[in-house]
């Protein structure tokens, strides 16, 4: 006898299995339909004009860290530090109340010493040879007696200039320690190769002292030294400030502000907006979108933070502040 609950429960079992079926081959049907979606793959930045202009997509690599921005507007300006030491300084003498110089090592007072004895050494020599020029006219003196003369003013001469010339590579003239003020200090300030160009003799300039740090003085730039640092790449140059009440000492240290006022056409770039290759400075112009430009630039004074360019842009264009590296390589294919 055939059981109808079993019968019921086979009949539900087989449609169930026919539904699954049936919702499997839909499922499989609609997948083979639906279009495959296809990848876009990121397209390379294209250097062009062999690296003058490098060429992005919109979805090229490495953009997201480009930035660049609209240069210029007027009123900007780039102050230089630098440090400063007072090298020498006049002072009454003690004892007698005359004027001295004190420097702030023994070697520069060795210096000092040794080119006022050239320097009495050379007038002797120069009127030795004169009164022997004088005899030899006059058939006195032997024209050994002449050569004698001026081979000994030419060594005179030749111990002078070396001890000139040592001073002066500490950035020292010889001659302006001789006839400054009474009250007169020398400070040398170790000025980047970079910006000397843009320190003009004359300048103005502010010093504070570690001494006196709520205190600022006023300077006056003087010369910069014949001679840059081959290993620092930096000139000295040479400050001059009235001691008032003799409280600048030698050996002090400090800090001397350069202030450049730039011009209202001037332009005015983060530092690290400036990549350099082979000594030449350059920045990245953003002529067209996604298109930059490499051109070369005419650095002004700077900062670790700021730079003033003068020349290679305009206010107005926009310059790549951000990601430069990146163009950098492009560029010059580092």
């Amino acid at each position: 006898m055939n059981n109808p609950i079993a019968s019921l429960n086979r009949r539900t079992l087989l449609l169930l299995a026919g539904g699954t079926i049936a919702v499997v081959v839909t499922i499989i049907i609609v997948l083979a339909r639906s279009p495959k979606k296809v990848i876009a793959h990121p397209e390379k930045a294209v250097a062009h004009e062999n690296g003058l202009r490098i060429e992005f997509k919109p979805n090229s690599p490495g953009l997201e860290i480009v930035k660049s921005t609209v240069i210029g507007g007027g009123g900007e300006f780039v102050s230089l530090e630098a440090p400063a030491r007072i090298i020498a300084s006049a002072s009454p003498s003690v004892s007698s109340g005359n004027r001295i110089i004190l420097f702030e090592s023994s070697e520069l007072n060795d210096l000092y010493v040794g080119y006022i004895h050239s320097k009495n050494k050379v007038y002797r020599s120069r009127k030795n040879l004169n009164r022997i020029e004088d005899m030899y006219k006059h058939r006195v003196a032997t024209e050994k007696d002449l050569v004698e003369a001026e081979t000994e003013l030419g060594n005179d001469s030749a111990e002078l200039a070396e001890f000139e010339g040592k001073l002066r590579a500490q950035g020292l003239n010889p001659n302006e320690l001789a006839s400054g003020g009474k009250n007169k200090s020398w400070i040398i300030s170790d000025v980047p190769e970079s910006q000397i160009t843009s320190l003009n003799k004359g300048k103005k300039v502010k010093l504070v002292f570690a001494s006196f740090p709520e205190e600022e003085f006023v300077g006056i730039a003087e010369a910069i030294g014949d001679n840059v640092d081959p290993l620092t790449r930096t000139a000295k140059m040479r400050i001059a400030v009235v001691n008032v009440g003799f409280k600048l000492k030698p050996g002090m240290f400090g800090t001397v502000r350069f202030p450049e006022e730039t011009e209202s056409q001037s332009v005015v770039l983060p530092y690290n907006a400036i990549v350099t290759v082979e000594g030449k400075n350059y920045v990245f112009v953003e002529e067209v979108p996604l298109n930059f430009k490499r051109r070369e630039v005419v650095l002004g004074v700077s900062t670790k933070e700021r730079v003033n360019i003068i020349e290679g842009l305009q206010p107005g264009e926009k310059v790549v502040i951000q990601g430069s590296i990146l163009l950098k390589g492009l560029s010059f294919g580092f």
